[in-house]
């Protein structure tokens, strides 16, 4: 009588468990990271006295400005916050299953360490590509400072969410 062996087909099931719950745990990790960052911006622009500067700023860069009337202006630009909010979530989201898939790959710890860096290199790194290609200068804006600081938070955000989801001990 034959046996068959099931450990590879069980090694293959645990495999992609583990891919679902970094993909699942990381885009979660990553929409907190960015909604942390949308409050942070905001307030920012808010205590400046100018709500809504830097997502209409930022969005004019990706998606372009126009020469249009009052009326349609205040619609596009309306339209246009939104759709760079919508891109700038799924971007986290991706920055999230990123962070995750690394953290196994390298057999990283969680820690506070690992996320604030992260943040500050990969996320920071993403922002400046993304403004490369939109041809703004980065070093020229006066509000680049804000970014490592945002960027930072958004790493402590990732890495304290994958610690909790993973079931990390505090250390």
């Amino acid at each position: 009588m034959s046996v068959y062996d099931h450990s590879a087909y069980g090694a293959e099931q645990d495999y992609r468990k583990v891919r679902r719950t970094d993909l699942r745990d990381g885009a979660l990790a990553g929409l907190l990271a960015g909604g942390a960052l949308i409050i942070f911006i905001f307030s920012y622009d808010v205590l400046s006295f100018t709500p809504l500067a830097t997502p209409d700023f930022l969005s004019s860069r990706v998606f372009g400005g126009g020469d249009l009337s009052a009326g349609t202006e205040a619609r596009l630009r309306s339209a246009r916050i939104a759709a760079f909010t919508i891109l700038h979530l799924v971007t986290f989201a991706f920055l999230g299953v990123l962070f995750a898939r690394f953290l196994r790959f390298a057999q990283l710890r969680k820690t506070l360490l690992v996320g604030v860096l992260y943040g500050l290199i990969v996320c920071t790194a993403v922002f400046a590509a993304g403004m490369h290609l939109t041809g703004t200068e980065m070093a020229t804006e006066p509000g680049w400072p804000g970014l490592l600081m945002g960027n930072f938070s958004a790493g402590l955000v990732m890495v304290v969410y994958l610690r909790r989801a993973q079931g990390v001990a505090s250390s």
